[in-house]
């Protein structure tokens, strides 16, 4: 069961790079096409965001309160905080921006998982996933920079958390302090993305 078990988070991590191949080769291929109006705004917040964290000059409490005020409209800095750590650690770039999607797709496909692992479908997630990373929809959200990608990942991890607290059979759970927690981030993702969630919420009580 062991040996089965990290077999497939090994497929898992080999998608993942794939995945990460695949989206290097395309956005090398396709850097010097301008962005869309929305994707530059999200490009330039990522910028803002990089730019504030690597500010020496400001104390840990400036920095906080700049990036709370990085974005004014509906679409929450947390996304564009994950992207500019992922630029802290591998350079300064529009392609390293462009690759930093490939944490929410890891994020995404991981929670997908954990979910059918937890239904004992551990099959069905390895194909999910598979279908996922190299659909050509998902391959165009994470080519781009939008906040798609990013929403669906926390919102993945939400309902993992949501799913394994509503069937845990304890008095206490400690997933019922991890979903709020999740569930904040995906509110610092977009506020308006919690619409989504009475679905789930009504089948997991079903």
């Amino acid at each position: 069961m062991k040996i089965s078990l990290a077999n497939n988070y090994l497929k898992i991590f080999i998608i993942s790079l794939l995945a990460i191949a695949l989206d290097y080769i395309f956005i090398l291929r396709n850097i010097s096409s301008p962005p869309g109006w929305d994707q530059g705004y999200h490009l330039a917040n990522v910028f803002k965001m990089y730019n504030i964290i690597d500010n020496p000059d400001l104390n840990l409490t400036s920095k906080i309160s700049n990036i709370l005020d990085v974005t004014n409209s509906y679409r929450g800095p947390l996304t564009y905080l994950c992207s500019s750590l992922f630029l802290k650690i591998f350079g300064k770039s529009y392609t390293t921006v462009f690759l930093s999607n490939n944490l929410f797709n890891f994020l995404c496909i991981l929670s997908t998982y954990k979910i059918c692992e937890f239904y004992n479908q551990k099959k069905v997630g390895i194909w999910s996933i598979i279908i996922f990373s190299f659909s050509p929809f998902i391959f165009i959200q994470r080519t781009d920079y939008l906040i798609d990608l990013s929403l669906t990942s926390f919102s993945m991890l939400f309902f993992a958390m949501l799913t394994f607290w509503f069937n845990c059979k304890k008095n206490f759970s400690h997933y019922s302090s991890i979903s709020g927690i999740t569930f904040g981030l995906l509110f610092l993702v977009k506020p308006t993305g919690i619409i989504i969630f009475t679905i789930p919420i009504i089948l997991n009580f079903i």
